[in-house]
């Protein structure tokens, strides 16, 4: 079963480097956002929608890509077999933090003395490797800064708006996180009927703090929509 993953707010994808080589038994995908033109959760759900391969895949949404996933189940894509959700939300996940970062001069900080205390803090975890938080740092600074606030706009203002989906999904939950609090996971689970809830010992990036152990629950997951889907053919 092909997997294909769609990264957090740097949308690029170079942070999935430590899952992809956990996950390598699997054809991956990644599908990187769009940096230009509009990033509302709209525009950037019609986007991936297009690049979405023919063949049958199971969906992976981390952080800010969440609503994207969550969108294209509510629309029934033919080919995808369930999805996955990592650190995620359906509305603003901390509206303090984000109308803080929006204001803040993000590239000036990221050049900080203290900037990668400040990443593990909040992000990354305590336990970072000097690669990860280097790998981090290099990428938040490729980003420009209008991109990032146009990005950090549409989660601001990201209501909780869908009704009852019927797909096959998971939730893997970072139990440190400090910016998508824990009771994000029910407004997915008032969504998805039958969600499957998995919780990890890490912080908000827990695809890059704990690629090991979110391969094994992806894995697991992957495993269970693919029976269910053969199960109903």
């Amino acid at each position: 079963m092909k997997i294909v993953l769609l990264p957090g707010m740097d949308g690029t994808g170079n942070l999935f480097s430590p899952l992809l080589q956990a996950l390598s038994e699997f054809d991956l995908e990644v599908i990187s956002l769009p940096e230009s033109g509009s990033q509302d959760y709209a525009s950037l759900t019609m986007y991936v929608k297009e690049k979405l391969p023919d063949c049958d895949f199971i969906l992976v949404a981390e952080s800010f890509s969440g609503p994207i996933g969550a969108r294209l189940a509510k629309e029934g894509i033919k080919n995808m077999k369930g999805i996955i959700f990592i650190a995620t939300f359906l509305s603003a996940p901390n509206k303090f933090l984000i109308a803080m970062a929006r204001v803040l001069p993000l590239k000036l900080l990221t050049s900080l003395p203290l900037a990668k205390l400040f990443y593990k803090a909040l992000f990354l975890g305590s336990g970072a490797s000097n690669e990860l938080t280097r790998m981090f740092q290099y990428t938040i600074q490729s980003l420009s800064p209008e991109l990032i606030k146009a990005r950090l706009n549409s989660m601001h203002s990201l209501e909780f708006e869908l009704g009852s989906i019927e797909y096959p999904a998971g939730y893997i939950q970072a139990a440190s996180d400090r910016l998508v609090p824990p009771e994000k996971a029910i407004e997915f689970s008032r969504c998805f009927k039958n969600l499957i809830v998995r919780t990890i010992d890490g912080p908000h990036f827990i695809l890059q703090a704990k690629p090991v152990q979110c391969a094994v629950v992806i894995t697991e997951l992957a495993d269970l929509f693919t029976r269910q889907d053969s199960g109903r053919s």
